[in-house]
């Protein structure tokens, strides 16, 4: 990171990215992309939350790919702007993010959620099933290949 000029490289806390970091004295939002194979296409997720915050700050928010070994010093990295990194992506499916308390193998608690959280439901997803199907044709059909 500091070999293209950011500085106060931090974990993020509170952003919907992975790295919080300085730049000519601004800040810019890093979300990171990791792949442990030795070779090979990338495949990974990137959560709505992750993208909206990219492309509501463009100017401000990078996707660092890299690939390598925890044990190995032999690690590619290459950091994208939102727009490289979008004709990138596609849409799926809708992600759940998941999260269980456990204090030991045998006790395995769902946690408490703030009300900032929706909770899974049948009907949620039954919504959400039809809305992704609906966006998915909508864009299907208009032939839309990324932003302009």
């Amino acid at each position: 990171m500091k070999s293209v000029g950011f500085t106060d490289v931090e974990p993020a806390r509170n952003q919907n990215c992975d790295l919080v970091a300085k730049k000519a004295n601004e800040t810019y939002y890093i979300e990171i992309k990791y792949s442990s194979k030795k070779d090979g296409d990338f495949f990974g997720t990137v959560i709505l939350t992750e993208m909206f915050q990219a492309i509501s700050d463009k100017e401000h928010f990078s996707f660092l790919v890299c690939r390598g070994q925890p044990e190995d010093s032999d690690w590619w990295f290459r950091l994208f702007g939102v727009e490289e990194f979008l004709k990138c992506c596609t849409l799926t499916t809708p992600i759940f993010l998941y999260r269980l308390s456990c204090k030991n193998r045998s006790d395995w608690k769902v946690p408490e959620f703030s009300n900032k959280s929706a909770i899974a439901s049948d009907k949620l997803i039954q919504e959400m099933w039809q809305d992704f199907l609906r966006w998915k044709a909508k864009y299907q059909e208009s032939g839309e290949k990324g932003s302009k």
